[in-house]
């Protein structure tokens, strides 16, 4: 996901839904499926199929990043990242989560680049606390 200014308003460009480049190809499309599916079902609160098909992506690939980011915001019941980037209060202890660190970790540069952009709001909003 990446923020753009576009006429002084905010916008959240078109997720990518990408499986990890070391992912064996024949398992490549069936990832992507899971990933479309998983962020689909956060968008309709269906949280607990969300994370069925956001674990099902990591079995398929275990460096998955966008499942780890996925698995996060279904954890604190998150529809997307406009509810993270909206309530930067509310959401500020996501940073310490298992499956944030797993989504940063696994990130190619420009999942980070956009994961980045959401957590500075964070960090802006919540700037003075301790983290």
């Amino acid at each position: 996901i990446h923020r753009s200014k576009k006429e002084g308003r905010t916008s959240i460009m078109k997720r990518q839904y990408q499986a990890s480049a070391d992912v064996k190809e024949e398992a490549k499309d069936l990832v992507e499926k899971e990933l479309k599916l998983g962020y689909m079902n956060l968008s309709e609160e269906l949280f607990e199929q969300a994370r069925m098909n956001f674990l099902l992506a990591t079995q398929l690939d275990p460096s998955c990043a966008d499942a780890f980011w996925g698995l996060m915001l279904e954890k604190e019941n998150i529809k997307s990242e406009d509810d993270l980037f909206e309530n930067p209060v509310k959401y500020k202890e996501i940073v310490y989560t298992e499956y944030f660190d797993k989504a940063m970790l696994n990130a190619n540069e420009t999942q980070k680049a956009c994961y980045n952009q959401i957590l500075e709001r964070i960090y802006a909003i919540n700037e003075g606390d301790n983290y």
